[in-house]
């Protein structure tokens, strides 16, 4: 059943078989959801207050998920229509490993870069508590 997911031939085939209806569906599906919860997900970040690296955090997560959905529906839209190139499967796999990257660097900047410029911040702030100001009239 899954054995022609491990052979290169199944990848780099330039004029692939089109999908069942299943296949077809869920592709649809998933692409479509992506981009739906994408405008969801970056629109409620807009209109949070509270904390603003929190908010770029969702606005990426948003960013991310409308543009990889978009990006999907017109991969499948090519291969829907039997464009060879642009339809190709090799396409899904490049547009699975940006997923991943993607979602490593947003990863990367919740819990390693933002944690740092917060302790950063801390630190500023106390050391500037000791540090004259200019008067206001």
């Amino acid at each position: 059943m899954f054995s022609p997911l491990f052979d290169l031939s199944f990848w780099f085939n330039l004029a692939p078989s089109a999908f069942s209806p299943t296949f077809e569906r869920a592709f649809f599906l998933l692409f479509g959801v992506m981009v739906i919860i994408g405008a969801i997900v970056r629109i409620v970040a807009r209109h949070r207050k509270e904390d603003r690296y929190l908010r770029k955090t969702f606005q990426s997560i948003g960013q991310m998920l409308v543009t990889m959905g978009i990006l999907g529906m017109l991969w499948f839209f090519f291969s829907f229509e039997g464009i060879y190139m642009l339809g190709a499967r090799f396409w899904f796999l490049v547009w699975a490993a940006g997923l991943v990257y993607w979602i490593i660097a947003i990863v990367r900047f919740a819990k390693i870069t933002v944690p740092h410029i917060k302790e950063e911040a801390s630190k500023r702030s106390e050391q500037n508590k000791y540090l004259p100001r200019k008067r206001q009239k």
